[in-house]
């Protein structure tokens, strides 16, 4: 009975050992576990692995060892032997390492024989020793650390000796062990790989940004310098460059703005005052550009001075300004802000030393709520001023509805002229020109007449006008000169009619633009065979200021074989200056100036000089208005050569294959 208790006093002893054991390796197991998750050193894993195992587990060496592919060469490695004995590498056989990689399995040692499990067998077998150099000590187990199917290394326990009988749960044990040490290394290596991959993308990043910085900072740079730009432009593209003062694309932009306040609000006032500068080409011809733009700054800076704060002055170009008086209590506020100007322009400018002298004539519109845009109101204050210096400058006149009706009439006018250019809806009517000392037809004057379709037969003083300022005069006098020619064609056909001339009135435009004038010398080519029946007047003010510039244009105009003629002499300033320069071979007294011989001898002294001016200058004398007869003795008594009138011949309608159909009765004409 007491060999049975102290038996079972064994067992339970063996049992409660063996408990503990278990118990000890389990909790190093679950260290192990807990130390494998949260590696983040492989070098302190280590360490620390080495005091779990010692602590847990009946080892007190431990061996680490890594590969370098290919060829399981031995490369990093890790160990703690209390013989201070070299690395596992060094003791182990080359080919025992190569045969624990090829297993792939956890293996025991014991000098020449190893231990492995194959499936569910264990299997043992001796491992022959092929170096001599190389002594196997005491007891290794040793477990292959597998990544992804790869050995990369072995770990191994040295002198292992364990409590446990068995030996499949030992290989268990070192292969769990062999596991966690894999897994950190994978996971240390990943996170290595992590932090490489970090550190390149915070390399990028920063470069990136870096690169952003340096961008951002260019494109600050361009912006500022493109907004710079921008109101660079937006400054010029709204200003005057020679004044400095807005221009007419900003005038209108701010007139519109103060006409759609006036929508909203109806009790607002406001006006706009045209101011355009008398005979300012006067300043330019005889002083030069540089003084007239000098002249215009100064201008510019009086007119400154005479607006309010609130006010807007702008230059239109040339030297036409506006302003727009915004705010108005009442309308005799812009009378006196125009009177001012007026006044303040009146007083002489010293420029460049020499002293300037100019006035202004100024156009007032006092804005409504009929206006639809800003264009209206400008078109109504230049009619205004326009009206200002027809009555005789340097004043002022507010634009009235009776203008409005003008401008309308001369759009509708404007519109009809066009339609009858398109349309060839004029007639020549001729009037006879006489030889006064023979009494016989030499030739005749074209006048023009207009065929309007509704207003009926218009002379050119209803028209004319309007035509210069179109320039629809140009295409006008193109279809006078082929239908001159014609009429001389049909007329050489008829006895009575042949060899005579034609004389017709020219527009000065022509002698103010070359090209213009090489297009009327290849019209006169084109159409005349005898260029030298046809004659051209020309009255003073088509005259050019300049003698030699006219001159010239003259001369190139006589190169086409016609001949000259100086209209309507003696009506305005008569300069003799064009008598002996220029290239006239007519000169037609005017009419006013032939009816003054019978109530003023010395206008007849003075025709009497001219003609004799003429033998010698080789101009002839042709008086033009004769109405009686006594006017004709006049004429004849003055020495003129030449004549016509309602005296001597009315203004005919002639056809191609008739004579007379028509007469007038009046004697007014204009080309």
């Amino acid at each position: 009975m007491l060999g049975n208790k102290h038996t079972q006093v064994a067992n339970l002893k063996a049992l409660l050992m063996r408990y503990k054991t278990t118990k000890k390796i389990q909790t190093g197991l679950l260290r192990l576990s807990e130390l494998t998750s949260s590696v983040t050193d492989l070098a302190n894993f280590y360490q620390q692995l080495q005091h779990v195992i010692r602590r847990y587990f009946p080892a007190d060496n431990l061996y680490i060892q890594l590969f370098t592919q290919p060829n399981n060469r031995m490369a990093e490695y890790f160990y703690v032997d209390e013989l201070n004995c070299s690395p596992i590498g060094q003791q182990l056989n080359k080919d025992l390492v190569e045969f624990i990689s090829a297993i792939g399995k956890p293996i025991l040692i014991n000098h020449d024989h190893v231990t492995f499990r194959d499936q569910q067998q264990i299997v043992r077998r001796p491992f022959p020793i092929r170096d001599d150099h190389t002594k196997l000590v005491n007891v290794w187990l040793v477990a292959p650390l597998i990544i992804e199917n790869i050995t990369i290394g072995l770990v191994g326990i040295k002198g292992f000796i364990s409590d446990n009988k068995s030996i499949v749960h030992d290989l268990e044990l070192i292969q769990f062990i062999a596991a966690h040490i894999s897994s950190a290394i994978l996971r240390n290596r990943i996170h290595e790989q992590l932090q490489s991959y970090n550190d390149e993308i915070e390399d990028v990043i920063f470069a990136r940004t870096e690169h952003l910085q340096k961008n951002n900072i260019h494109l600050r740079k361009q912006a500022e310098e493109r907004r710079h730009v921008e109101q660079q432009l937006y400054h010029a593209a709204h200003h005057d460059t020679l004044t400095k003062l807005p221009n007419r694309s900003m005038f209108i932009e701010r007139l519109e703005q103060s006409l759609c306040h006036l929508k909203r609000h109806p009790n607002h006032r406001f006006a706009v005052l045209f101011v355009d500068l008398d005979r300012f080409k006067v300043v330019n011809d005889t002083l030069g550009h540089h003084v007239g733009d000098q002249l215009l700054i100064e201008i510019s800076n009086r007119l400154a001075d005479c607006v309010r704060g609130n006010d807007i002055l702008a230059r239109l170009g040339g030297d036409e300004f506006v302003i727009l008086l915004d705010s108005l209590g009442h309308d005799d506020d812009a009378e006196e802000i125009a009177l001012r100007v007026i006044d303040t322009i009146n007083q002489s400018f010293s420029i460049d030393g020499q002293e300037v002298h100019t006035s202004v004539s100024v156009g007032i519109t006092i804005c409504e709520r009929s206006y639809n845009s800003a264009t209206e109101i400008l078109r109504d204050a230049d009619a205004a001023m326009y009206q200002a210096k027809a009555m005789g400058r340097g004043r002022l006149v507010f634009f009235d509805e009776a203008m409005r009706a003008e401008l309308l009439a001369n759009l509708s006018l404007e519109k009809d002229l066009r339609l009858a250019v398109t349309n060839q809806q004029f007639v020549l009517h001729f009037q006879k020109i006489n030889d006064l000392n023979h009494t016989r037809t030499i030739g005749f004057e074209a006048l023009l007449r207009w065929q309007h379709p509704t207003r009926g037969l218009l002379l050119p003083a209803d028209f004319i006008a309007m035509a210069e300022e179109t320039g629809l005069i140009t295409d006008i006098e193109y279809w006078v000169i082929e239908a001159v020619s014609k009429q001389l064609v049909t007329w050489d056909t008829q006895p009575h009619f042949k060899n005579y001339f034609v004389s017709i009135n020219l527009s000065g435009k022509h002698l103010s633009h070359t090209k213009s004038l090489q297009q009327l010398a290849k019209c006169i080519e084109n159409n005349f065979a005898q260029p030298q029946r046809l004659v051209l007047e020309l009255n003073e003010q088509a005259l050019n200021n300049n003698v030699e510039v006219t001159l010239k244009q003259l001369t190139r105009l006589k190169k086409t074989g016609v001949k000259l003629a100086l209209d309507n002499y003696g009506s305005g300033l008569s300069s003799l200056a064009y008598l002996n320069t220029l290239p006239f071979e007519f000169i037609k007294f005017a009419q006013s100036f032939i009816h003054s011989f019978n109530r003023n001898e010395k206008n007849l002294v003075l025709a009497q000089s001219l003609v004799q001016l003429g033998e010698q200058f080789g101009f002839r004398i042709v008086a033009e208005g004769i109405e009686t007869q006594k006017q004709l003795t006049s004429a004849i008594a003055a020495g003129c050569e030449y004549g016509q009138g309602f005296f001597i011949g009315k203004p005919e309608l002639y056809l191609q294959d008739a004579n007379l159909t028509d007469h007038e009765g009046n004697g007014s004409h204009c080309a």
